[in-house]
């Protein structure tokens, strides 16, 4: 086959999205070299053409390059002086598109190892075998928008990676590598209560009249499964001008525009320059406003299904008509909707005619994966009291998005006037956990996903986030890294490598509300939990790192941090009770001990029994020891006891204590998880 240009890398990464950025940053700062294939004129995904913050629940779920991204943001408009109302917000962080532009720019061209190319669009795989991809064919796009000529040009452009990164919305290069994977919506089973059919009120605050209350489900939800994908949408940036915008009417429709499809009602204080969040418009920066109406207005089910499975040579009308039905919708605001000052920001999508380069795709295919999550895993209460999720020890990222969905369906239910498949489920928002087996396709040795992950269409729900996206393209990126430098497949690489990196790289892989990634002793802390402890279920998600460590959290965090089975053979202390959630982390540590002939608790070997007391007892007494579980525990009392624990489990190497742990005061919780993940880490082996 002829090439007109061949270039060779260790890592490719398809698709200039936040996933893709973050893949190539933490590929590259592993030393990796990095080609990324952007179709677009643009970087940075959704961020960059339409979504104007992460859609997280609260910030303190950000780390790693999102909170470097935010940094930059905010000391982007901290520097020109802008004090703006949504610079303010609690719950997320805001941009203009132009600035979030470039600050991934800056973000990538840090580093030498990164090569971006623009306008670069993947139309083919060449494979080694079946399990391999070896290379990946792209042709240069004839606008920003990512459109390819009607026949090739000529001889394709070849890229040969050692690894690949399929970071796009649509999954084309891992479709073509021959990847099984899942469209549409699953049926309704006990691990997932919301699945297929469904109309529900989730999205309601006030009581309708006649109508169940907010948070219902309704009467023909019958949960069969189908082929149904969510609504995608061009999010237009939009000015209200109250004097030049005859500049800025639209003038004529657009193509096949049809007013019946609209519906416009300003919102409240609109032309004050409020806006109405979530509604018909949702406020920005400097008064800008994006479109963001779910039903007659910006979102478009026609063509979704039939975008994501298309060759991208022939996406181009489909994605026109995403486009045309956007501005359809500006057209009905300036003209029936009687709000003619209302049209686009003109320092928006420059190069595209102020209209967004990419439609937002919410939902396409989700691959076949070693591990497939479900709404049990990214849901409080279906498979834990709560508040939170079951943790997982194989994490890679977390999430801390709702259940959202937009319609499935174009036609309402005539009963209650709610679309199939709407739903924004917020009392099941809980942080949750995504494991690598979701990203590493199936039969595929040198691949991986950071979008289109395996997961059932509820789960994908509240993982289609960015937020979400920029920690499973860092762990794509940190997994290609080390298969790179160690010639290894991506299902040899050691889970317990990818989570040190990430740490190292300031990712957070268990959510505390109360422990940044800045924090002193947060790998430690990450790596405790990933171990499985959780000083209690707060229902603020709080560890409490500050607060001392009693024998209770140090009995309960040894177990889980040295990995020891439980076993329990007797009662052996007099002031635990076997009601007691650490009774069997106790009696665990004692079997563990006594197996090996080591006295870990004082008084093992040749306990002091008041035998007459003994004697009176209607039966032998085996309650000897004594251990007070809310008593503080020092530093050196822990380290006196890990040394015997490590002696028990048969390890003789020998644990140098970290300087300035104080010795005869009490450790914080925080202390503790930094001692137990040197005396209970394998020196190489990472957290597993």
């Amino acid at each position: 086959m002829d090439i007109e240009q061949l270039i060779e890398t260790d890592v490719l990464v398809v698709g200039g999205t936040v996933a893709g950025c973050s893949a190539a940053i933490s590929a590259a700062r592993m030393g990796a070299r990095v080609v990324i294939l952007e179709p677009t004129s643009s970087v940075g995904g959704t961020t960059t053409n339409g979504v104007h913050c992460f859609d997280t629940g609260t910030v303190q779920a950000l780390s790693g390059v999102t909170e470097e991204f935010i940094n930059r943001v905010r000391a982007h408009y901290r520097d020109i002086g802008l004090d703006d109302p949504m610079l303010r917000s609690k719950s997320d962080v805001f941009w203009e598109f132009h600035v979030a532009e470039r600050m991934w720019r800056d973000m990538l061209g840090e580093h030498e190892r990164i090569t971006l190319i623009n306008g670069a669009v993947a139309v083919g795989v060449k494979m080694r075998g079946n399990r391999e991809i070896a290379e990946v064919h792209w042709e240069q796009a004839i606008d920003p928008i990512g459109s390819l000529a009607d026949e090739p040009p000529g001889p394709p452009n070849v890229i040969r990676p050692l690894q690949v990164i399929d970071a796009s919305y649509e999954g084309d290069v891992t479709a073509w590598a021959g990847v099984p994977f899942d469209i549409g919506r699953e049926a309704r089973t006990p691990e997932e209560p919301h699945a297929g059919v469904i109309f529900t009120t989730t999205h309601e605050r006030d009581i309708t009249e006649g109508g169940f209350l907010p948070g219902s489900i309704l009467p023909g939800s019958t949960g069969e499964g189908d082929d149904a994908i969510i609504s995608f949408t061009c999010r237009m940036s939009l000015r209200y001008r109250h004097e030049g915008f005859e500049d800025f009417l639209l003038g004529s429709p657009p193509e096949d525009y049809d007013p019946a499809r609209y519906k416009w009602a300003p919102p409240k204080g609109l032309i004050e320059g409020g806006g109405a969040f979530g509604t018909s418009l949702q406020p920005s920066i400097r008064g800008k406003m994006l479109t963001n109406q779910r039903y007659f207005g910006d979102d478009r089910l026609e063509g979704n299904r039939d975008y994501i499975l298309s060759h991208p040579r022939q996406r181009t009308a489909i994605r026109k008509s995403f486009m045309n039905h956007a501005l359809g919708f500006l057209h009905y605001i300036q003209t029936d909707g009687g709000m003619p000052q209302m049209g686009l920001s003109d320092d928006e999508f420059v190069e595209n005619a102020n209209m967004p380069r990419s439609p937002y795709v919410r939902e396409g295919r989700r691959f076949h994966a070693p591990v497939r999550l479900k709404e049990r895993d990214v849901t409080a209460y279906l498979a834990s009291p709560g508040p939170r999720p079951p943790l997982r020890p194989d994490s890679i990222a977390i999430g801390d998005w709702a259940v959202e969905s937009r319609r499935c369906k174009d036609e309402p239910d005539p009963e209650t006037g709610v679309f199939d498949g709407s739903m924004f489920i917020r009392t099941l928002r809980a942080p949750y956990q995504v494991p690598m087996g979701c990203l590493l396709p199936e039969g595929v040795d040198n691949l991986s996903v950071t979008t289109t992950i395996s997961a059932t269409h509820i789960a994908f729900c509240t993982l289609r986030v960015e937020a979400v996206w920029a920690q499973t393209g860092a762990a794509a990126g940190c997994a290609a890294g080390i298969a790179v430098a160690g010639r290894l497949a991506l299902a040899d690489v050691p889970l317990g490598r990818i989570q040190s990196e990430l740490l190292a790289q300031r990712y957070k892989l268990v959510y505390f509300s109360d422990v940044e990634s800045d924090h002193p002793s947060f790998a430690g802390i990450q790596w405790l939990a990933l171990r499985g402890y959780l000083p209690e279920m707060d229902a603020r998600f709080r560890f409490f790192p500050d607060n001392t460590a009693t024998w209770r959290d140090f009995v309960q965090a040894a177990v889980l941090a040295f990995g020891l089975p439980i076993s329990v053979t007797g009662i052996h202390f007099d002031t635990v009770d076997p009601s007691d959630p650490a009774f069997r982390s106790v009696e665990t540590l004692y079997d563990t001990a006594s197996r090996a002939g080591v006295a870990l608790f004082p008084n093992m070997r040749h306990p002091s029994i008041d035998a007459p007391a003994d004697h009176l007892l209607p039966e032998p007494r085996q309650r000897w020891l004594t251990l007070a579980l809310e008593e503080p525990v020092s530093g050196g009392e822990a380290i006196g006891f890990l040394q015997k624990l490590r002696r028990a489990i048969g390890s003789d190497e020998t644990v140098e204590p970290p300087n300035g742990l104080p010795e005869k005061t009490a450790l914080t919780r925080a202390e503790l998880a930094e001692l137990l993940h040197i005396f209970a880490a394998p020196p190489d082996a990472g957290p597993f």
